[in-house]
């Protein structure tokens, strides 16, 4: 009798100590063997339930479905555009670099890209980008990484070709290919190519109708690109809220802030949205607390969205909101106030994403400059009340949140704020608390007490 084929039959391991080892004769040998072997026996026998089928390339027009989250790098049939050995070497790089480096959304990006030729060019030139990176280390330069620049290029001119073609200007393999465009130049910080596309995507989304027909996760990136370049420039979103975004979030402030919201908002109408913009950041940090207890938080896992689906439409919803202009100089105290407590939350939701989701928050150091600006203006207005109280929660946590860099940063006014509150140090930070706490952070208002009470 034939003895059954253990799961390990189905398996060959190739080992290599560095990533050109994959270019080798023999390499190359044992692979294409083993892909070979699978193709000719799936011509010979029926494919048994249960097994994968990686190693089966279909038909000229067969679409493929599901993309394994866990890609073997060198089994060609997912690609929708053959690779050289280079580019082979490449994804392997990009995959096997998750052993030790966390990307968030790598894998979600992986199966977007893998769908359109000209994605594919993106995820090369990320790919070559990160290898130049490890490569290189300390002399590593974006603008001399001529690999990744020239696959770039590449991806650009494709997407030009096919905008002028009708047949393709709107379909969603360009969109993709153009938020992988997007997503790349945010990383590497050029605002003014993120512009060129958010423009075009705007125009496409125009004449398409919206989000309609996309697949959930192009719309879904699509809406956080926009944010997240909007964020870099304190400017409003130009593309719409993708469906995904609106999700109702429970109320979740204290009854202490819903106390204080209610008080200024029966006087002043318009403070409607810093009540909303509350209630999105209330939500954000308690639902952040509750999952830190847990061991295996789920954004810990790159092919996780959590980050958007939180931080999506509170971060959309406080760059859409009224501000006074930077010229302005009869700005009201309330409204000024207001414009404070949208950089504050602003700058709240920047820290979280860096300390607990681990992404770079390129836009604090802009919004804490815009945030000192306004203090200036914030100290000549006569607040008092309610209006007093939330001004100090403004300035101790944009304080605690500055303190790594700028330690001891707004003391004075805080001491100043407290004195014509009338109440002490401690009160003052308990208050602080009974708002908004950010202790989920590691960072407590009690930390200022120290030097409040020196000052």
């Amino acid at each position: 009798m034939k003895p059954s084929e253990t799961e390990e039959d189905h398996f060959v391991f190739v080992n290599i100590s560095q990533p050109h080892e994959i270019k080798s004769a023999s390499t190359q040998r044992t692979i294409r063997r083993r892909v070979m072997r699978e193709i000719g026996r799936s011509r010979r026998t029926h494919p048994r339930p249960l097994t994968w089928s990686l190693a089966l390339e279909p038909s000229a027009d067969t679409v493929v479905e599901s993309i394994p989250p866990c890609l073997d790098p060198c089994n060609t049939t997912f690609y929708p555009t053959p690779l050289d050995a280079r580019g082979l070497q490449l994804m392997h790089f990009m995959t096997s670099d998750r052993d030790y480096v966390f990307r968030p959304f790598r894998t979600v990006w992986f199966t977007m890209a893998l769908t359109d030729a000209s994605a594919v060019l993106v995820a090369l030139a990320n790919a070559a980008m990160f290898l130049d990176q490890k490569l290189r280390a300390q002399m590593y330069r974006y603008e001399t990484s001529a690999e990744c620049l020239t696959y770039y290029g590449q991806c650009v001119q494709q997407v030009t070709r096919r905008l002028g073609d009708a047949r393709e200007n709107l379909s969603e393999g360009v969109i993709t290919t153009i938020l992988g465009l997007m997503c790349h130049d945010l990383y590497v910080g050029m605002l003014d190519r993120w512009n060129t596309h958010i423009r075009g995507l705007g125009r496409i989304f125009q004449l398409r109708g919206g989000y309609q027909g996309l697949a959930a996760n192009v719309a879904l990136f699509a809406g956080w690109l926009d944010v997240v370049g909007s964020l870099m420039e304190d400017s409003r979103p130009r593309l719409p809220i993708p469906p995904d975004f609106s999700i109702q979030s429970t109320d979740a402030m204290t009854p202490y802030l819903r106390s204080l919201l209610d008080d200024i908002g029966s006087g002043h109408d318009s403070f409607w949205n810093i009540e909303v913009a509350f209630r999105h950041a209330s939500f954000i940090t308690q639902t952040v607390e509750e999952n830190l207890r847990c061991a295996a938080a789920p954004w810990k896992h790159e092919n996780n969205l959590t980050v958007i689906e939180l931080f999506g439409l509170a971060t959309h919803f406080l760059l859409c909101m009224p501000r006074p202009t930077e010229v302005e100089c009869n700005a009201t105290g309330v409204q000024l106030l207001q414009e404070a407590t949208r950089l504050a939350l602003l700058i709240l939701l920047a820290a979280l994403k860096q300390e607990v989701f681990l992404f770079t928050s390129q836009e604090r150091d802009l919004l804490m400059y815009k945030f000192s600006m306004l203090v200036p203006q914030l100290r000549m207005v006569d607040y008092d009340g309610s209006f007093l109280k939330l001004y100090l929660w403004v300035l101790v946590t944009v304080s605690l949140l500055s303190q790594s860099h700028q330690p001891l940063l707004y003391f004075d006014d805080i001491q100043s704020v407290l004195d014509r509150l009338g109440i002490t140090s401690t009160e003052g930070m308990d208050l602080v608390n009974s708002i908004l706490s950010i202790n989920v952070l590691g960072i407590q208002a009690t930390d200022l007490l120290p030097a409040l009470v020196v000052s």
